[in-house]
């Protein structure tokens, strides 16, 4: 090996020993971003459909009960419906939704709660 390449080989290694280690280190650090960032995005995702689940059953219900009512004034007499916007409040429609919505919500649960505790013993 000619002498002279010496001090040109040692320079080059020293100079290559940082960017090789920056370059390791990015590359963890990238890999441990995506794993978190893959593992948010899931959760995320996830959490946002139930909101949305449960959001768009309570509008339905709130709906349906608002329209309920409506048709009521077709029916009975002017009286009956005066006499009932005494007694029921403003915000019915609004109380019912929110209560059949939780009992909605915690029968699709116990149905899942159910369907994960067979197939586990299942399997």
């Amino acid at each position: 090996m000619p002498v002279f390449l010496l001090p040109i080989i040692t320079a080059a290694s020293n100079a290559l020993r940082l960017p090789a280690l920056a370059a390791f280190l990015a590359g963890i650090f990238a890999q441990v971003v995506g794993f978190f960032a893959k593992w948010f995005t899931k959760n995320t995702a996830m959490q946002l459909g139930i909101i949305t689940a449960v959001s768009s059953v309570t509008i339905a219900m709130v709906t349906a009960i608002k329209s309920l009512i409506l048709s009521l004034n077709f029916v009975l007499p002017p009286m009956y419906i005066q006499a009932m916007s005494l007694i029921v409040p403003d915000s019915l429609p609004v109380c019912f939704s929110a209560i059949v919505s939780a009992k909605v919500v915690r029968w699709v649960w116990s149905w899942q709660v159910r369907y994960i505790e067979y197939y586990a013993g299942v399997r």
